[in-house]
């Protein structure tokens, strides 16, 4: 969701919440809503609490996944360069295969990739260099002690590029599910409803009241959808791992 998006429905629900205000006042009439009070206080505040527990629990853990995620990234390009560098110690036409397709791939997932992850799709072309990748570094033999020492701390590296990758890509369908989108909408709807039957004796106090609260519970729904997708957005994962990998690549060929 973007900011934009997100400023623009936080009004529309405020500017509902407030007019329900209004409508339930009016329809309240001169019924003694303050004598109801010392009931509906404690059972307006059970709500609250029941609602901020599950919205909270709700917001840490995707902030928790979106510094998994980002935190994913920045493994698996980090062991992209490390199988880049470790290709040092292989002969040259090994390195520069092994280099080449290291190149090709935080290239491919930079420029096709990344734009893909926004809708929830990975690219088949990372998939095909990240395989030749893992094929160059298995089915090579090696001759010399040094040559041994380094496939082996290349399959290491790969088994990192591997894992991240794979985490990065699970991650992109760990979103919250619809039903439980739905039972935080219908906890905050119920939240703002339930300060409908207190009355003030000034209206715009209350009416300023309400609009706070229905202001509250909807920056923190955009906080939590914000931050449900990683790879989305205005804010999200971006590659700046991959980018600096290929500046990296080409200062080594100056």
């Amino acid at each position: 969701m973007t900011l934009l998006t997100g400023m623009l429905l936080t009004l529309v629900i405020v500017a509902i919440s407030v007019g329900g205000l209004i409508a339930a006042r009016h329809w309240h009439g001169q019924i003694g809503l303050t004598t109801q009070h010392d009931i509906a206080d404690p059972y307006s505040q059970f709500v609250a609490m029941l609602f901020a527990v599950l919205l909270g629990f709700m917001v840490a853990d995707a902030m928790q996944r979106f510094g998994e995620a980002r935190s994913t990234v920045q493994q698996e390009a980090s062991s992209l360069g490390n199988v880049y560098r470790l290709a040092e110690g292989l002969p040259d036409a090994q390195r520069d295969k092994i280099r080449g397709l290291c190149k090709n791939y935080a290239k491919i997932v930079v420029e096709d990739e990344w734009p893909k992850l926004a809708t929830k799709q990975d690219s088949q072309q990372a998939w095909s260099i990240y395989k030749q990748l893992w094929t160059s570094c298995t089915t090579y033999e090696p001759v010399t002690q040094r040559q041994s020492n380094a496939q082996q701390l290349l399959l290491s590296s790969m088994v990192t590029v591997g894992d991240n990758r794979r985490l990065r890509v699970e991650g992109l369908h760990a979103g919250l599910p619809a039903e439980l989108w739905m039972v935080l909408v219908l906890g905050g709807a119920a939240t703002v409803i339930f300060t409908y039957f207190f009355r003030a004796d000034n209206g715009k106090v209350q009416i300023a009241m309400v609009a706070i609260v229905s202001l509250v519970i909807c920056l923190n729904l955009f906080l939590l959808a914000t931050y449900d997708d990683p790879f989305s957005g205005d804010v999200r994962v971006t590659p700046s791992a991959f980018e600096t990998q290929l500046k990296l690549y080409r200062l080594d060929e100056m």
